[in-house]
């Protein structure tokens, strides 16, 4: 009876490897396809059809990842197949998927253009944080023309880390390939990361694929080279480090992270009660210490900053309905009739008239979604969520709240979401491409199908009530159990 039983545990692993492998080709293929669609302004609907045919290939991939497991929580690891084929699978097409794009121009944005810039500048012994494009301050032979990079006259948004990663790729002397090479080794690494972390949670090492193999991951890093993926590693590193109850290590993952693209700081919100005091007060020493070589920047180290939370808008979805509900409320008339009457009243209130800048609905907008989720924030902390899972549960609301949300901001939900999977959620890190319908448009005046936002959350937010309601249910009929045993008792 054993040996049957061990005979057939082979034989449907054979048959689950076969079906992954035969939708990792698929897959592979599909992005070949994507990669020759070339898409640019007004050329974007082929390449929109070729990824949603890759990700339903990598949806079927998912629900057999997950459905696959065994009871020793990795269908690839079993008494009939001693090595770890299943991981070696999906690490492996993940490489040759990342591999298709890392030569390929970069055609859907062009922000590793002014990564490329920032580099270049940093090497020949400027400050991005006080140069741009626009300035042309620091010409390298091969520079991409400002004209082609977005907001050339901001100075860098991006913190130091980031700048020594740019300066580093730079180095190579392969213009934006460079950079890219780099992204790519640590999202390959942040896949090892994610296999190590689920290892160390009991749960499925299979489940790193639904990263892994995600379209939206492998386009955003190999071809567009964004740099999420490098951050989302040190944010992973963190959140091993606190499994491990290591501390100090945790935290300096995550200010590294924080260096690296600023969202990973908002994660030790979750992780407050993780972490002692004396090791938080490690995060303002060493950012003060990563920004001290551009210190010449004065407080023009956040100019870049401040016009990013200022000027960005795109792609947002409870942020656009709190718009739409404030002005068509208009409570900017009587919020500055109630400064103005403050004024009239008490004296010495000459501070006010600076509020009247940020009475107009797009400023209030902000500002409630700001406080929603700082709410939400400190929900989780009085209710003690489980840390990582806050991570995730914060992830989502920033992202659903944010003013701007672009496609490739969904890579930092990706590695939460092997960890806590959602269907909904993974659903969205899909749609999302759904934005490159709008392609090149530059700010509200000039997006052509500004209605493509509802096309793209509907399907999400319908899955995702959905859901709710399916658990809703599952628990009240949990409850009800051992009534209707006692009954029938």
């Amino acid at each position: 009876m054993g040996r049957e039983r061990l005979c057939y545990d082979s034989r449907a692993l054979q048959r689950s490897l076969s079906r992954l492998f035969v939708l990792g080709v698929g897959i592979e293929g599909g992005l070949l396809a994507m990669l020759r669609a070339r898409p640019g302004l007004g050329r974007t609907i082929p390449f929109l059809i070729l990824f949603f045919a890759v990700f339903g290939l990598y949806l079927f991939a998912v629900r057999l990842a997950l459905a696959s497991a065994g009871p020793d929580g990795d269908f690839g690891k079993s008494a009939a197949s001693p090595r770890d084929s299943t991981g070696l699978l999906i690490l492996g097409l993940a490489v040759v998927f990342r591999l298709t794009f890392l030569a390929a121009p970069p055609l859907l944005s062009h922000d590793i253009d002014r990564y490329l810039w920032d580099g270049r500048t940093t090497l020949a012994g400027g400050n991005p944080y006080l140069t741009t494009p626009a300035s042309r301050a620091f010409v390298q032979t091969g520079e991409a023309d400002p004209a082609r990079l977005e907001h050339s006259d901001v100075p860098t948004i991006y913190p130091p880390a980031a700048q020594t990663l740019f300066a580093a790729g730079a180095a190579l002397h392969l213009g934006v390939y460079g950079i890219k090479i780099l992204l790519v080794a640590a999202d390959l690494l942040a896949i090892l990361a994610l296999r190590t972390l689920l290892r160390a949670r009991g749960q499925p090492a299979a489940r790193a694929l639904i990263y892994a193999w995600n379209p939206l991951a492998v386009t955003e890093t190999a071809w567009s080279g964004h740099l999420e993926a490098a951050a989302s590693l040190f944010a992973l590193l963190a959140a091993g480090a606190i499994i491990q109850k290591r501390e100090g290590r945790a935290t300096v993952a995550l200010i590294v992270g924080g260096l690296l693209k600023v969202f990973p700081l908002f994660l030790f919100v979750p992780l407050l009660r993780s972490i002692r005091l004396r090791f938080l007060l490690l995060v303002p020493v060493l950012l003060a210490a990563a920004y001290w070589p551009f210190r010449a920047a004065g407080w023009r180290l956040f100019a870049g900053l401040r016009e990013y939370a200022d000027r960005w808008l795109g792609n947002e979805s409870l942020f656009a309905v709190t718009l739409a509900a404030i002005v068509r409320i208009d409570p900017t008339p009587w919020l500055k009739a109630g400064i103005a009457w403050v004024r009239r009243s008490v004296p010495h209130t000459g501070a006010l008239d600076g509020l009247y800048v940020y009475v107009y609905p797009i400023d209030l907008a902000k500002g409630v979604c700001g406080l929603v989720l700082l709410a939400f924030a400190a929900a989780l902390w009085r209710r003690r969520v489980e840390p990582l899972r806050g991570c995730f549960l914060l992830t989502c609301a920033v992202l659903l709240l944010s003013p701007t949300v672009h496609p490739w901001y969904f890579l930092w939900l990706l590695p939460w979401l092997c960890l806590y999977p959602s269907r909904s959620f993974i659903l969205l890190t899909g749609l999302a491409s759904l934005a490159y319908v709008n392609l090149g448009a530059s700010g509200r005046e000039t997006e052509p199908y500004p209605w493509i936002r509802f096309v793209e959350y509907a399907p999400f937010y319908a899955l995702l009530c959905a859901d709710w309601l399916r658990e809703r249910a599952r628990g009240a009929a949990r409850l009800m159990a051992p009534v209707a045993g006692s009954w029938t008792g």
